[in-house]
């Protein structure tokens, strides 16, 4: 990426008009997260929930959904995020965020695909991670989250060039980021750097954002972020990707970033790969739900 690029998306980063309108309890939340679910505090949590009532009202409105199965409808906020467990909220409250930070309409792909790849990517993270040992699998789950947070960016800040991006990539059935490249001269990776940058997120989850498409290129963080491009991968397999068919082979053994996860984890070679990946369909159908009811309507796979 040229230099003259790389000030272009900085310089239509900053210009965002809706980057400020993000809810003030999204910054707050990331702290939240960042930190052992044994050390957050419940009146935390409820006091970010309440803070802003449209977020409250979505929040009441999915913990009712029959998708959690409960016994009876929470009727306060507290009772939500007791109903529901930490987590389950706090995935709620992120998504709410930045789902307002970024109006849909703006958008140059399905929304709901974009969240149904990113919430899926993130079980998939917690549940690799999981599978490791002595992981930090709450971590793992937020940089599944937010490692594609760069397509937000590119949707807003190049929407026409982005649009260009998936008409190739769902012609050539190729992954975005090489699209992209072809059709932009840079990926989502660098316009998600620019917004990680600007706000402040721990380097750990801006080498994610960065670099989850090549993590031998990440300055830190690389178990973490090769364990996100992993993950990535395993979700476009079993249609979880943008909404087309890409035309690839995926070896996860042969991939660089397997082989940066074997150093920090021995215990890699024992997991049954097959066994895994069949083990992430009841995940995904739980995430399909999800989406559909924080944002109404389904989408299909791929």
């Amino acid at each position: 990426m040229t230099t003259s690029i790389a000030a272009t998306i900085r310089e239509r980063v900053a210009r965002i008009e809706t980057m400020p309108s993000i809810p003030a309890i999204f910054i707050p939340l990331l702290e939240l997260l960042n930190l052992p679910v044994e050390r957050v505090k419940l009146d935390e949590v409820v006091k970010l929930v309440s803070y802003d009532n449209t977020i409250a009202a979505q929040c009441l409105r999915v913990a009712s959904s029959p998708l959690f199965g409960l016994a009876k409808s929470p009727e306060s906020i507290k009772g939500a995020v007791i109903s529901l467990g930490l987590r389950k909220v706090e995935t709620i409250l992120l998504t709410c965020c930045l789902s307002n930070a970024f109006p849909a309409k703006s958008w140059a792909l399905d929304p709901t695909l974009f969240w149904r790849h990113s919430l899926g990517c993130a079980m998939v993270c917690r549940k690799f991670s999981d599978k490791l040992g002595g992981g930090d699998g709450d971590k793992a789950y937020m940089a599944g989250l937010l490692h594609d947070i760069g397509l937000l960016v590119s949707c807003i800040a190049f929407p026409k060039e982005l649009t260009a991006a998936f008409a190739l990539a769902n012609q050539e059935q190729t992954p975005i980021e090489e699209a992209e490249r072809t059709t932009m001269g840079f990926t989502h990776c660098e316009t998600g750097r620019a917004l990680a940058e600007k706000w402040h997120l721990a380097n750990d989850m801006l080498q994610v954002i960065a670099h989850h498409h090549a993590p031998e290129q990440s300055e830190g963080a690389q178990p973490l972020v090769a364990l996100v491009h992993l993950s990535d991968l395993l979700c476009r397999m079993r249609g979880m990707g943008y909404g087309y068919y890409e035309r690839r082979r995926v070896d996860w053994v042969a991939d660089p970033a397997w082989a940066i996860l074997q150093k920090e984890h021995r215990n890699l070679d024992g997991i049954d790969l097959v066994r895994f990946t069949f083990e992430m369909d009841e995940a995904i159908e739980e995430v399909f739900g999800l989406v559909s009811t924080i944002f109404g309507g389904t989408a299909a796979r791929n």
